[in-house]
């Protein structure tokens, strides 16, 4: 005999109602880890507002990416720390600016691995609108 839930169907006649209240599950494929790459930096830097959070320098990045995969992670979504800001924020659409260069980087590593960018403007122009 199987061990099924009994679901009175009364309040949950309509397939949107079920699934609003249907059993949550979570697991590694449904979180996306954030990682903060910083260009021109040489070795892994704290950043205070989170603790045990660490802005990853560039050339390492390939080599997180690795280790971020092996522990079964497979979602990023990458936010760059740039040194080449301007006024229109050209890093975040640049074919070379930071956030292309993450982007490819990940890719090439793990290609399997699913990779979203911030391209919040505050990071890249110089007036931080």
């Amino acid at each position: 005999m199987t061990d099924l839930i009994h679901r009175p169907r009364r309040l949950r006649k309509s397939a949107a109602l079920r699934a609003m209240f249907e059993e949550t599950t979570l697991s590694l494929n449904d979180l996306v880890l954030p990682i903060f790459v910083e260009e021109e930096l040489d070795d892994y830097k704290a950043i205070d507002a989170m603790p045990g959070v660490m802005r990853i320098p560039e050339k390492q990045l390939a080599r997180e990416i690795e280790r971020i995969a092996n522990a079964g992670i497979r979602s990023v979504m990458t936010f760059g720390i740039s040194h080449h800001t301007d006024d229109t924020g050209s890093d975040t659409w640049k074919e070379d600016g930071l956030v292309a260069r993450m982007s490819r980087i990940c890719k090439q590593t793990v290609p399997e691995m699913i990779v979203m960018s911030d391209t919040c403007f505050c990071e890249y122009t110089s007036h931080g609108h």
